[in-house]
């Protein structure tokens, strides 16, 4: 039994919120953002000369929902198609991050075809990667029983090279934290087999990261495949990624809401990428699909299944992180989407 996320989709959902700059809770100040420094757009969409923002730390592709899989040629393309544009126009890379559903179930064949793709554009999986575990990463025959999800898990592990569905490690200069569903939920608990559950264990060692980040004035770069409601496209009340999202929610919005120099990045929604500051003065990153994603203003509920592919450049500048969205598709930057927050 072979489930795409559309086939999951809800038809009767109501139309999505545009994404803006809102306020969550209200355990921060009203002048964080104030002392935040704020995020700036560039006319221009390549990446800025190296220097202007003090000495490159680290350079990362962030990649998100590839699906791989042996009945979706178009996925595969699209992952091949991207790995050779990044291969051919990006250089220095630190890492390739695979921002959850890198397969479309979770199977070792569908682990083959990424690895093939990979080597054929020039890199090595895992060793040239690092990955997040989404939910179709998890999702196996859809059954969803215990089994089901400890044999899918394992083989992640396997694949990848992971030895904790969460973890955090240096990549160049930049301290990167991994998000995943160390929790088992079962679909008699939840309306839709996409959520996902972090366990108490597992936030409180996120706080723990943070709180010595902050402390540092350190940046964190938070990656977890589903998004926090009411941060970026397609996660605000009526989206698709609202109502199929983190169990706990509310939990992890007050760990990252709490620590302002926390940058979290999510995918999931296959929505077009975006960077949003909110009133803490944290950055949330949407990162989009390679597989299939949506155009800018649409969303699955005008869903025409022309899709395009998308994935950012991510560099961690001395007194600077710097977002450049790439259009796989077209091999260009594109234009409105390239950001950036001095530190």
């Amino acid at each position: 039994m072979n489930l795409t996320r559309r086939q999951l989709f809800h038809a009767g959902a109501a139309a999505c919120a545009a994404a803006g700059t809102v306020a969550i809770g209200s355990t921060s100040p009203a002048s964080a953002l104030e002392r935040a420094p704020k995020l700036m757009v560039l006319d221009d969409p390549a990446p800025i000369e190296v220097g202007a923002y003090g000495s490159l730390l680290t350079t990362m592709a962030v990649l998100s929902d590839t699906h791989v899989d042996d009945d979706e040629p178009m996925y595969d393309n699209n992952l091949s198609n991207a790995l050779n544009d990044i291969s051919q126009n990006w250089e220095n890379l630190d890492t390739i991050l695979l921002n959850g559903d890198i397969t479309n179930n979770g199977y070792d064949f569908q682990y083959d075809i990424f690895s093939e793709i990979a080597k054929t554009a020039g890199y090595s999986f895992p060793e040239s990667f690092t990955c997040v575990m989404g939910n179709h990463d998890k999702m196996g025959d859809a059954s969803h029983t215990p089994e089901s999800y400890k044999a899918m898990t394992s083989t992640f592990f396997e694949r990848t090279g992971n030895t904790s569905f969460y973890f955090d490690t240096y990549i160049g200069g930049t301290h990167v934290v991994v998000l995943g569903p160390d929790q088992y939920i079962s679909l008699a608990d939840i309306s839709s087999s996409d959520v996902f559950e972090l366990s108490e264990t597992q936030l409180a060692w996120l706080s723990s990261l943070l709180d010595a980040d902050e402390a540092e004035g350190m940046t964190s770069f938070v990656f977890i495949h589903e998004p926090l409601k009411n941060t970026v496209t397609d996660s605000y009340p009526g989206g698709w990624g609202y109502d199929n999202s983190l169990a706990d929610d509310d939990a992890l919005h007050s760990v990252i809401y709490s620590h302002n120099h926390t940058i979290l990045f999510s995918g999931h929604t296959h929505s077009f990428p975006d960077v949003v500051q909110q009133s803490g003065g944290n950055l949330y990153v949407g990162t989009g699909s390679v597989a299939y994603a949506y155009a800018k203003d649409e969303t699955y509920l005008t869903d025409d299944e022309n899709y395009d592919s998308y994935g950012w450049l991510v560099r961690h500048h001395e007194r600077a992180v710097e977002f450049c969205m790439r259009d796989f598709l077209n091999h260009e930057w594109v234009s409105g989407s390239h950001y950036i927050r001095a530190l």
